[in-house]
Order: C-alpha cells, then structure tokens, then sequence
C-alpha cells in the first residue's frame, strides 16, 4: 500500500495533512501546483486526495473527496487557506491557525 493510501485510511484532518504530508512539497504562492514538486497549501490537500498536480490532469475527483474534510475546518471557504499561503504563512502555521480557531468536528 503506499504512504497516500495509508494516509488516507488514517483519515487525516486539515492541519494534519498539512503538517505530515506537505512535507513532500515545496510550498509556493499564486499557483495551485508548478506542475513538478510545489504545491500551496490548498494544492497539498488536493494531492493528500490523489491530484497529481499536473498542469493538465483532472483535479475534479481530488476536490469532490477534499470538500468534507475541508467543510470540518471552521473556515469561512477554501479561499481563506489561500489567502493564508499566498501572504506568507508557512504550512505549519496554517495548521495550527486552523487548530486555534477551535471549530475542528473531526
């Protein structure tokens, strides 16, 4: 099995996918992938849920199995997390903003 499909099985949250499995990524701005190894904070989200990042691939599967876990962030919308990457915010600092706003129902 590999570490995506572990990961998934494990049903991660937000901040945990984050944390754990942006690892993998450079983290970028204004751009959901570059195509290779970067990715934003909402791009890393969509590649937990198996977008490959490519400029061309279909990320539709990737954001309908995304929208649960990011419906139980307690964020407005997903833009909030872009707004977050894209002014700076590490992907470490975007977990735990999300962990501090306290309206995490995992």
């Amino acid at each position: 099995m590999s570490q995506q499909q572990q990961l998934i099985k494990q049903e991660l949250t937000v901040p945990q996918i984050l944390r754990v499995y942006g690892k993998q990524f450079t983290q970028i701005t204004e751009r959901y992938s570059d195509g290779y190894n970067g990715r934003c904070a909402l791009g890393v989200i969509w590649s937990y849920f198996g977008w490959e990042g490519k400029p061309n691939s279909d990320m539709t599967m990737s954001i309908k199995a995304a929208l649960p876990t990011l419906a139980k962030t307690g964020l407005d919308d997903d833009f909030s997390i872009i707004e977050l990457n894209d002014t700076g915010w590490s992907f470490d600092e975007i977990a735990d903003y999300i962990d501090r706003i306290g309206n995490n129902r995992y």
